[in-house]
């Protein structure tokens, strides 16, 4: 038993003679995991308290009075004011909601269960770092997952802290995380002569289904994600501006089928599109029942499932006998057409690249599409330089 779950902690001044039977038994009244009044009780007192220890070592920290404040309930009050904030405010996404109880449910409740916040201390976070850390070293997790679970275990005390439930949180005390390698994942740069804008077209033009076609070739003309282009509508469309064809970006299709906002607050976009990719998306419109406004919904009234566009782009890459640069199915398009942005110089800031994929973490764009091209692109121009100085 840690020196946490010692008997001492728990107040035994809660201890009281009850009558029972017409003996003087003893009685200590505490607070269950299902936040309901719960006795223990022994004919002496000493009896009790080998009891209570029993109790602490079966579900943790029992709690005996008002101030006791347990992690599950910490968890519930911060977890129910996520919900109401998806609710009336669409954020966070439901998906980001699912990621959070998983968090919680597979990582941090099986290691602090009904633990007294009060009680956590530097050793109990430690303890569950090095755990998680265990975890990433046995492949069930990554360190960037490690670094999300502890940031929700962090936030779910702070929200405690600010609707004075406990006074502090143990987390602040110190980086706990300083000495956790985080890795950025990393792509192997596209070979752009292998892998030609023509070899792309013609590997979605292998494909029968002309929904999953025509949002494959909206995929690789925005580097939009694919649950923007399945939730796109017609109002989205802007195909006779004078300035030139472009499809607006402001919904995507969430994980459970709904449509909701994009990924980031800065996924509403406006994205210009080829002559080529203006006539087929008019002549899909006109071909459209007149009453449906979405533009990619199934016979069942429900957006085309992402299964279905992994199926068809899985059977065309084999006609082909062709496997794609990175591991991301149909994230590929994204990842293609932005690193052509970036290597073709279409945004030569950071910003500006990160404002047309809709994403927040300049970093990461920077990181990801412009630097690998932009650091080989730099010296390979130096090729007059080098034949003019090592001339022999």
């Amino acid at each position: 038993m840690s020196q946490e779950n010692t008997p001492q902690k728990i107040e035994y001044n809660n201890i009281e003679p009850v009558e029972i039977d017409g003996k003087t038994k003893w009685r200590i009244a505490y607070t269950g995991r299902d936040s309901k009044p719960k006795f223990l009780t022994r004919i002496n007192k000493k009896d009790l308290k080998l009891a209570i220890v029993d109790k602490i070592e079966e579900e943790g920290f029992i709690k005996t009075n008002s101030k006791s404040w347990f992690y599950v309930q910490a968890y519930e009050l911060w977890y129910n004011r996520q919900l109401y904030k998806e609710k009336n405010y669409g954020k966070p996404s439901k998906s980001c909601l699912k990621d959070y109880d998983s968090f919680y449910r597979n990582h941090i409740f099986p290691h602090f269960q009904s633990q007294d916040i009060r009680l956590i201390d530097k050793n109990n976070i430690v303890d569950f770092v090095d755990n998680l850390e265990e975890k990433v070293n046995n492949g069930q997790i990554n360190s960037k997952t490690l670094s999300k679970i502890y940031n929700v275990f962090k936030t779910i005390i702070d929200y405690s802290v600010s609707k004075d439930k406990i006074n502090k949180n143990p987390c602040n005390s110190q980086d706990f995380l300083s000495d956790i390698e985080i890795y950025n994942r990393e792509f192997d740069p596209i070979d752009f002569d292998y892998w030609t804008i023509d070899k792309i077209v013609q590997l979605i033009e292998l494909i029968p289904h002309p929904q999953v076609k025509l949002l494959f070739f909206i995929m690789l003309e925005t580097a939009c994600r694919p649950s923007e282009a399945r939730g796109l509508a017609r109002h989205h469309l802007h195909l006779d501006s004078n300035q030139g064809a472009y499809i607006t970006i402001n919904s995507a299709v969430k994980r459970n089928g709904t449509l909701g906002l994009p990924k980031t607050k800065g996924g509403k976009r406006d994205l210009i599109i080829s002559s080529s990719l203006r006539d087929r998306l008019r002549k899909y419109v006109d071909e459209l029942p007149k009453d449906q406004n979405s533009l990619f919904k199934s016979n069942l009234n429900q957006y085309i499932a992402l299964k279905v566009l992994i199926s068809h782009l899985d059977k065309a890459l084999a006609k082909m006998r062709l496997q794609l640069p990175i591991n991301r199915k149909c994230y590929f398009f994204r990842h293609y057409t932005a690193t052509l942005w970036a290597k073709n110089k279409k945004y030569t800031d950071p910003m500006d690249l990160a404002k047309a994929l809709g994403d927040k973490d300049i970093n990461f764009v920077n990181r990801t599409y412009i630097k690998p091209y932009e650091t080989k692109s730099l010296e390979l121009d130096k090729s007059d330089w080098q034949n003019q100085q090592f001339n022999y």
